[in-house]
């Protein structure tokens, strides 16, 4: 029998014939194993927003294992199963909370051309949810403060949009890594003014102002992209 002759016969014979009980039984095996997934998600997230509870009320080094477990009401077996030590606890926290809100920023602006105006968007949106979300603000603030993985994962969505604004001509500095650490730590002063209750109106504007001028804006373009209409947003 030539080897096409055989491979169909192969094909064509009761041992390799694919009935449809093999594929219900196939799906049935698969399923579990979808629904788990989810489940194992869904404990996560849960045990992620206990954490960020717990870091807005006591603070980073208010965290223990134990009292994570009790506050996401999970055993303290549980815990293990997601984080070994209260350091991972932390850079999970640190990694969602710039991960969720910074691509909700870049959804809303993605129709947005200049990377200066971008920057705006995302200067003035953290501050006006810091003060819809003092919780959020505290727990970000706390966590920025001892996370290394935050800070690196909040400057590469800024890097994009200070290279955008440099290259259009609207920004000019020298130096990009202290560009991008003037304009983390001078919106999370702003953020420590909300939690603190020293925050004025309109000084989510002033800020992105400054800090557009600070990196090589002239000042009618910095007050003038400081103060455009913001796209709308939900928290």
């Amino acid at each position: 029998m030539s080897d096409a002759k055989h491979d169909a016969a192969l094909h064509d014979s009761p041992a390799h014939a694919v009935s449809a009980d093999d594929l219900s039984a196939q799906d049935a095996a698969d399923a579990p194993l979808t629904r788990g997934h989810k489940k194992k998600a869904r404990t996560r997230q849960i045990l992620l927003d206990a954490a960020l509870q717990i870091y807005a009320e006591l603070g980073v080094t208010g965290l223990t294992l134990n009292d994570l477990a009790a506050k996401a009401n999970v055993s303290n077996g549980t815990i293990y199963n997601y984080f070994k030590t209260r350091e991972e606890v932390l850079s999970a926290v640190g990694i969602e909370l710039a991960d969720q809100f910074s691509l909700s920023i870049s959804f809303l602006s993605q129709h947005v051309e200049s990377g200066s105006q971008r920057l705006v968007i995302g200067l003035r949106m953290f501050v006006l949810r810091a003060l819809r979300e003092p919780s959020w603000a505290k727990a970000l603030i706390h966590v920025v403060h001892f996370d290394q993985g935050i800070r690196s994962t909040l400057a590469n969505y800024i890097r994009g949009d200070l290279q955008a604004g440099l290259q259009e001509g609207v920004l000019d500095y020298e130096d990009e890594d202290l560009a991008l650490s003037m304009v983390v730590f001078s919106t999370m002063g702003r953020l420590i003014g909300v939690v603190e209750g020293t925050h004025i109106e309109g000084q989510d504007i002033k800020h992105a102002a400054m800090v557009l001028r600070a990196l090589g804006a002239d000042t009618a373009t910095a007050n003038r992209l400081a103060r455009l209409e913001l796209p709308p947003f939900s928290t």
